[in-house]
């Protein structure tokens, strides 16, 4: 594996294990009080900063792959020149690749918008409720984010060897410099001092 790769996973790890320590210290309904006025308070939680930490950590490894490929449409490769049209399998790969990095973001900043909130206590059959975030939701994220993370890595290992198997293919394209062994056609020569 290259550097590149490398870097990524740690990212993923990272990310993942970041999202579970969210949802190990997510504010829990044990812990929020409500006051006499029907105000919850809620204590302060490190799901805040660990849930920030795993989708910074994500979208790093994202940003990374995204340049490491070149944003797989938007740059033209020169090794892809003499690759056959079949783009699928990567174009798939970024397909579930950016989905899964979606899903996880979106599961982590809702989980860390949510783990902070501080409403007024809602009245039900007399009794007052706070909202707290359910349990799961950064787990959920943190494995989304491993899902990500892996497609991320095969997609761009995919194309890195695509790339490197087409910059090996010597002599199928058109020949950009002097020929090899020296061309004698006489011929031709003769042929031109005829027409002159």
């Amino acid at each position: 594996m290259d550097k590149k790769s490398i870097i990524v996973v740690l990212l993923g790890i990272i990310s993942v294990i970041t999202g579970f320590a969210a949802e190990f210290t997510r504010v829990k309904a044990s812990q929020v009080d409500v006051d006499d006025y029907g105000r919850c308070w809620y204590p302060s939680s490190p799901a805040l900063f660990f849930g920030i930490a795993s989708a910074a950590t994500l979208s790093i490894a994202k940003i990374i792959i995204n340049l490491a490929t070149d944003f797989f449409c938007c740059k033209a490769r020169a090794a892809q020149s003499h690759i056959s049209s079949n783009r699928t399998e990567p174009l798939c790969l970024y397909f579930v690749f950016s989905i899964t990095y979606i899903i996880a973001m979106g599961l982590l900043i809702t989980g860390v918008k949510l783990n902070e909130r501080h409403d007024d206590a809602v009245v039900k059959n007399g009794y007052y409720y706070c909202y707290v975030i359910r349990p799961g939701v950064f787990a959920a994220g943190a494995v989304m984010a491993a899902l990500s993370c892996i497609f991320g890595v095969i997609y761009y290992r995919i194309l890195n060897s695509r790339g490197k198997d087409a910059g090996n293919e010597g002599g199928n394209g058109i020949a950009m410099a002097q020929p090899q062994f020296p061309v004698d056609n006489p011929d031709f020569v003769n042929m031109k001092r005829q027409l002159s």
